[in-house]
């Protein structure tokens, strides 16, 4: 199974798939090429397809925006990606109609970037596959993380394609720690009754519950002593994820261990009755001087809240300094379409240090 889904998403993320044996109209194969993405991001989107004979790139409608997409490949599948990719798809594709293996394909690419003939594959990107049959993820988004671990991330390995094949899947983490990590995002349905609560029998419990169930059992929980703003642990953990009970906000957080510092140094702050601004200021001068560490690019976060009048399940995917243009996301909110149960990932502060893709959880 594993190896059937990193094959899945290896595909999403690298290669090209060349045309259908029976061509709709032009006009069909682009509304299907598109469908995937976000509704603001297709009517920009170019949409190419590959002579299977030559490799040659056939332009079917040259877009505006950032992204690209090929039509229904003989997989089923339909795919958009962010247009720096559009060199190295290209000449896989003319390696593909060569006949070359897998292996010579990918040695060649790797020659083309040491030469400098195409460039490296882009450090954080989404790639976006469409699937019209039930036996696969029917609409998954793939986040680029190379290199990434758990560990790093904060987030589960545990896959979730059962899951996903009945709408209720949960973003996970696949090939961690090396070049093609990467977060699979499978996007659900709007669900017919939502399974979502923040009630639990006990504090420790109900902590946890923005998680994975795979990540649940060994997160530490802890919450900050008002007065001073020092950590008090209620519960050691063996991973790396933490969390915090429901605040009197009504949020129930969970964090990557890895944004523990800056979290703790926070807490000491607004003890000192710092407002907001304030700890913002003195949080950006902290990690200039080096008194605590950066927020690392694309750690998550997890958000939980109990009634409907927000959204009720959100992970938070920390990208500083990304721009919709840079990693191929829209920033356009979804707000109101999570509210109802079917929103889809956006970018929000785009271009700034606190810049993260918002991505609520259907279930």
């Amino acid at each position: 199974m594993k190896k059937y889904i990193g094959a899945v998403a290896a595909l999403a993320l690298a290669a090209p798939l060349v045309g259908a044996a029976q061509t709709p109209s032009v006009d069909q194969q682009i509304a299907a090429a598109v469908q995937i993405l976000p509704e603001d991001l297709r009517a920009g989107a170019t949409v190419v397809t590959y002579d299977p004979a030559t490799g040659a790139r056939k332009v079917l409608r040259q877009g505006t925006n950032f992204l690209e997409c090929q039509p229904t490949m003989p997989d089923g599948h339909e795919r958009c990606y962010h247009k720096m990719f559009a060199p190295r798809r290209d000449l896989e594709a003319k390696l593909q109609a060569q006949k070359k293996s897998e292996k010579e394909i990918a040695e060649a690419m790797a020659a083309a970037v040491k030469a400098g003939t195409i460039p490296p594959s882009p450090p954080a990107m989404m790639s976006y596959r469409n699937y019209d049959k039930t036996d696969r993820i029917q609409k998954l988004w793939v986040m680029s993380l190379p290199n990434r671990t758990p560990e790093s991330v904060g987030v589960s390995t545990a896959p979730q394609r059962d899951n996903a094949l009945k709408g209720e899947g949960l973003p996970w983490m696949m090939q961690p720690g090396g070049p093609g990590a990467h977060i699979m995002i499978p996007i659900n349905p709007k669900p017919k009754v939502s399974k979502i609560t923040d009630e639990a029998p006990d504090r420790i419990t109900q902590a946890t519950l923005p998680l994975p169930e795979d990540l649940r059992a060994g997160a530490t929980v802890y919450e900050y002593d008002k007065a001073t703003g020092e950590r008090k642990v209620l519960r050691p953990g063996t991973n790396h994820v933490e969390c915090m009970p429901r605040g009197e906000d009504g949020f129930t957080w969970c964090y990557s261990t890895a944004t523990g510092k800056r979290r703790d140094y926070a807490a000491k702050l607004r003890a000192q009755g710092m407002d907001d601004k304030a700890v913002q200021t003195a949080m950006a001068e902290a990690t200039k001087n080096g008194a605590i560490p950066e927020s690392p690019f694309g750690v998550m976060s997890y958000r939980l809240y109990g009634k409907r009048d927000r959204i009720q399940l959100l992970w938070v995917l920390s990208v500083p300094g990304a721009t919709s243009e840079s990693i191929g996301v829209s920033t356009v909110s979804q707000r109101e379409n999570a509210l109802e149960g079917h929103g889809q990932p956006w970018l929000m502060l785009a271009g700034t240090p606190g810049a993260h893709i918002m991505i609520p959880i259907n279930k």
